[in-house]
């Protein structure tokens, strides 16, 4: 068979028609044309540019006339399956024609969910086993709704056996729940938030059949699990959350509407705003001068120029800068970061309420949640100018090729002065007009050089910068500008943390290390996304490019495993260390350098303590992060 000149008949059909529901409707027409004469045999490669033109001028159209395209499109969708489905024996991957149904398929199904299943060996083109697919395999909320949107009637959809979607999403909602608190001890998972979200937008759906015989089965199935657990083991404050968790499941089947308190939510995700009175009468105990014995035991560094470099408003301020340059021609970064564990002991309760909130939470409305009192965290532990303050200071050798001599780097226990606070843009001004003071332009000048060396040295990976760098995260640590002094402070920050995680690594000391793990599945979707994203690299198309990536890209995790690369950022160890009081994973780290750099004495019993806290502070944090999101998700819609 020839091969047919899509392009060409696609521009004639567009060309032709001045309505743009005339031209959907042509082009829709001569596709199912097309289609209908399917054969393996011939080139149909370019048939999926006809979808590419129907997805561009559909969202023009009315909601009426968008509704019979679609309609259109789900006839023409059960057309391609059915070639798929009765020409088995010409289904074979490397045939052009098979990849370009799947193409067809994909633009069908659009962008957003069609690279997620083999069209062979997972999806028969059942809608049951698709949207199952989805909630209990995939497991990504985003793709779950956009999947709802595109297809409401997926939520009464049935198998052949009469299986129900929602009521296997109960079961795994109740199963969840029996996981956070069977061990007597509660263990947030990413499954209970997932499905009572997934439970949430199954049942707001204008389409379901959410019938009164549905509601009983449901229902009942709470009921029979509640008669199946052994209620002696829930206890205190296990018995609470237990409780509150299956009357948040029944109130949701019983449609019962009620709104969402900050006090709900925060109970709910274990995630507080105020500090309990006992936390704030240990604060208020601080006095400086119960700190002079951990002062004389610090090493000043008035030789120093230090700058501490922040965005606009910022109050926290956890992490200086200071460089010279060394006779050998290396230049020696200095890398100052608040001590909290200076001013309170690990057994506090201070310290134990970090603990516990993980990290301080920044909601794009304002600040919510500091893991700290602010009297420490803006104040008494915060790098402020002209103040002298307890800090660990990190001091990085680098060559002038941008290697970083790990034998060379040296850590110190310090007093901090810092010599001048910019914002961003302040330092941004400076390196390019200068100003009266000589050590503030030098040291502006060595550490955009110092930049420029550890830039070509630290190569993150692109599609990991994207995700990270599109939104900061909740704690605020996230950079997301590109001007020089971000740029700045970013890789600045990546060099302590993956020196100091290198220095832990080779001494073998047990050590709290960030990592990141890809796949092949994971770069293949990423490369789709990516592929799709160039066939129309519109602004919209982009917003939705990086909000894929960033849901599907794999996230990093807390581990004590020196093994795990961090494949992201591209290095062989990493840490957190440089951001103490917005984050308790790097006070962890800085407890770990306590007792295995700074203290020469300890015993064995010390370091096995120190190893188990290492590990249960890994589980905690990596388990409360999706709490947290959920919180700071929520929270901007209940204070609006």
């Amino acid at each position: 068979m020839a091969k047919m000149d899509y392009d060409v008949r696609i521009k004639k059909i567009v060309d032709a028609n001045k309505e743009e529901f005339k031209k959907v409707v042509s082009l829709l027409n001569a596709l199912r044309k097309e289609l209908s004469k399917f054969d393996f045999g011939g080139d149909y490669r370019k048939l999926s540019h006809f979808l590419i033109k129907i997805n561009e001028i559909t969202p023009k159209l009315s909601d009426r006339k968008q509704k019979i395209i679609n309609a259109e499109i789900v006839r023409l969708h059960k057309q391609v399956k059915e070639i798929i489905r009765t020409r088995p024996d010409y289904i074979k991957k490397d045939n052009p024609n098979f990849m370009e149904l799947k193409n067809i398929i994909g633009n069908l199904e659009g962008m957003n969910i069609s690279y997620m299943y083999s069209y062979v060996e997972k999806y028969d083109g059942d809608a049951y086993n698709l949207i199952r697919y989805l909630l209990f395999e995939e497991k990504n909320l985003m793709f779950v709704k956009y999947a709802l949107n595109k297809y409401p009637h997926f939520v009464n959809v049935r198998d052949k056996h009469g299986n129900c979607i929602l009521l296997e999403v109960v079961d795994k909602y109740l199963e969840a729940i029996n996981n956070y608190t069977k061990d007597r001890v509660l263990k947030f998972n990413d499954d209970l938030f997932y499905y009572d979200e997934v439970l949430e937008s199954l049942l707001a759906s204008s389409k379901i059949d959410y019938s009164s015989s549905l509601q009983e089965e449901a229902l009942a199935k709470v009921s029979n699990f509640l008669n199946t657990v052994d209620s002696s083991r829930y206890k205190g404050e296990v018995k609470s959350k237990f409780v509150f968790w299956v009357n948040e499941l029944i109130e949701k089947l019983e449609e019962e509407s009620y709104e969402e308190t900050l006090s709900h939510l925060s109970y709910k995700t274990d995630v507080s705003i105020d500090f309990h009175e006992s936390i704030l009468s240990e604060s208020r105990r601080f006095n400086v001068r119960n700190l002079k014995p951990e002062f004389e035991k610090r090493v000043g560094n008035q030789d120093e120029y230090i700058v501490t470099i922040d965005g606009e408003g910022a109050e926290e301020i956890d992490d200086g800068l200071s460089i010279k340059k060394l006779e050998n021609g290396n230049y020696l970064l200095g890398v100052h970061i608040s001590d909290p564990l200076g001013y309170i002991s690990k057994n506090s309760l201070l310290y134990e309420e970090a603990n516990r909130r993980t990290t301080s939470i920044y909601s794009p409305l304002e600040r919510t949640s500091s893991m700290f009192p602010e009297v420490y965290a803006k104040d008494h532990m915060s790098l402020m100018q002209g103040k002298n303050r307890l800090a660990t200071s990190y001091y990085l050798e680098i060559t002038p090729c941008g290697e970083i001599l790990l034998d060379r780097c040296v850590f110190k226990k310090t007093i901090v002065n810092v010599n001048k606070k910019l914002t961003y843009d302040e330092f941004n001004t400076l390196s390019k007009t200068g100003s009266s003071n000589e050590r503030l332009d030098k040291t502006i000048e060595s550490l955009l050089e110092v930049t420029d060396l550890l830039s070509k040295r630290i190569i993150m990976d692109e599609n990991y910068r994207i995700a990270n760098r599109e939104s900061s995260n909740v704690s605020g640590t996230n950079i997301t500008g590109t001007s020089s002094s971000e740029k700045l402070v970013e890789y600045a920050m990546l060099a302590a943390n993956s020196t100091v995680a290198s220095y832990a690594a080779k001494k073998g000391i047990p050590f709290i290390y960030r990592g990141h793990e890809t796949n092949k599945d994971y770069l293949a979707k990423i490369d789709y996304f990516d592929k799709k994203f160039r066939e129309n690299p519109t602004s919209e198309n982009y917003e939705v490019f990086v909000k894929l990536l960033r849901d599907t890209y794999p996230s990093a995790f807390y581990t004590t495993d020196s093994n795990i690369k961090h494949m992201g950022i591209g290095v062989e160890h990493y840490s957190h260390i440089t951001s103490p009081l917005r984050r308790f994973a790097d006070c962890l780290a800085n407890e770990a350098l306590n007792l295995m750099y700074f203290n020469e004495v300890h015993s064995d019993k010390d370091v096995y303590d120190l190893e188990n806290r290492l590990k249960e502070g890994c589980r905690y944090i990596n388990e409360k992060k999706t709490s947290i999101d959920y919180f700071t998700d929520r929270y901007v819609k209940v204070k609006k």
